[in-house]
């Protein structure tokens, strides 16, 4: 059913998740927004696996980037030590940002993955060329693809560690050295065959403009339906958080 979803819909549908994700502040209804995003890419009857695989790109940098809110967002000391004579402790608020950033960005992710592996690349380009200035829209497609390539350099990295005995499961520093080692030998891989990709892309006369080749019919009444019902959830996130102060926005 996913896959037969006019593309504009779901196009329209990861915008209002994007949205949503933002407006949204209390932890069950983010958590309640990350099921449902789950349950659309399970209706789309996608493998699991592959969508735990992606997800280890937005834990990372999610993590990466908001380990210290843990120790400066005031709220109750849940833990609290010593670093190099001074007193650094770990809140219950700090910990609920990390998260609540955490889920935003896993709902996110997966209803991208579930647009992107639904929808032919031919229609993917022309809602790009169609919504973004024709510069733009040629960095997102070229970006699209490259992404696609960067996880397949990451698997091979992780599968080359594998097969010579290699663990993550190590001491922290040591931890972290093979995470930096696996990142920057996966993105220097990608970026020499994003570079053999353009100078082949180049020898086969391409000049810049990505040709499109079929159109992307509008969306159905059953689909301009759901865009509507997505909308009235936005509208009422957004009027519940900045105006009304409900539930919504605690």
């Amino acid at each position: 059913m996913v896959h037969r979803i006019n593309p504009w819909t779901k196009g329209v549908l990861l915008i209002f998740t994007v949205g949503l994700a933002t407006v949204l502040t209390d932890i069950w209804i983010l958590l309640f927004l990350l099921a449902l995003s789950i349950a659309f890419y399970a209706a789309a009857r996608l493998p699991l696996g592959v969508l735990i695989g992606w997800w280890t790109l937005p834990v990372v940098f999610v993590v990466t980037l908001t380990v210290m809110f843990m120790f400066t967002e005031p709220g109750e000391q849940l833990l609290t030590f010593d670093v190099f004579g001074k007193r650094i402790s770990i809140t219950d608020n700090g910990i609920m940002l990390v998260v609540k950033l955490l889920v935003r960005a896993l709902a996110v992710v997966t209803v991208s993955l579930t647009l992107f592996m639904t929808t032919r690349y031919t229609h993917i380009a022309h809602m790009a060329f169609r919504t973004l200035p024709g510069t733009l829209a040629n960095m997102f497609i070229l970006s699209y693809r490259f992404m696609f390539e960067t996880s397949d350099e990451i698997s091979d990295v992780l599968d080359a560690m594998h097969s010579r005995s290699g663990s993550l499961a190590r001491g922290f520093s040591r931890q972290t050295k093979i995470f930096a080692g696996i990142f920057g030998l996966s993105f220097v891989h990608a970026f020499e065959r994003a570079e053999r990709i353009a100078k082949a892309m180049e020898a086969r006369g391409f000049a810049g403009q990505f040709p499109r080749t079929e159109r992307v019919p509008l969306p159905s009444y059953g689909g301009c339906a759901l865009i509507a019902l997505a909308a009235v959830a936005f509208a009422i996130a957004t009027y519940s958080r900045y105006f009304a102060g409900g539930p919504l926005g605690w």
